[in-house]
């Protein structure tokens, strides 16, 4: 479980730098539009399939810490083992989405690497090449849910409650 926590935090430094490179990218690609008269052909097709890879590749850290999209108006201020009974079943569900969309997008994937298919970009990118990060982020979404779900009850009940949902369990500031 400690070897998933540790491929969700890489994936999401990887998605932190990915975003750093877009915000270079769509600086110097102002710059050189608007300042030096030389727009780029590469920015645009470069920068939006970062945006998908950090995108995907994100989202077992997004669940990992946290920070996932929850609707707690009818869970919130249930016992802790209604709590963590919702809880496994949301992981559950999460991990069971993800590994199906990994078995669909894998096939897909292979197709276009055998079909040498490719973008519709000026650069025309292998299609693979932004089917990827798909693949890569709900594997690693699937295996981080199951994870979670296994090490559900050897840790404090998740809080359902309406303060910074944000919050992982048994770390709000009660100070």
């Amino acid at each position: 479980m400690r070897a998933v926590d540790r491929l969700s935090a890489i994936a999401g430094r990887g998605a932190d730098l990915a975003l750093v490179a877009i915000c270079a990218m769509v600086t110097y690609e102002a710059l050189a539009r608007y300042v030096l008269h030389a727009p780029t052909r590469w920015t645009s097709d470069v920068a939006t399939t970062l945006l998908l890879w950090l995108t995907f590749v994100a989202m077992a850290q997004s669940l990992r810490q946290r920070r996932m999209i929850r609707i707690t108006a009818l869970i919130g201020g249930r016992s802790p083992t209604a709590a963590r009974l919702i809880e496994l079943f949301s992981l559950v569900v999460i991990g069971g989405f993800s590994a199906m969309a990994v078995w669909l997008c894998w096939g897909e994937m292979l197709e276009s690497i055998a079909m040498g298919r490719r973008t519709a970009s000026m650069l025309q990118l292998p299609q693979w090449i932004v089917e990827a990060p798909v693949v890569i982020g709900f594997a690693l979404l699937s295996l981080q849910a199951f994870a979670d779900a296994a090490r559900l009850w050897l840790r404090p009940a998740p809080d359902f409650g309406h303060g910074d949902a944000g919050d992982l369990p048994g770390e709000r500031d009660t100070a």
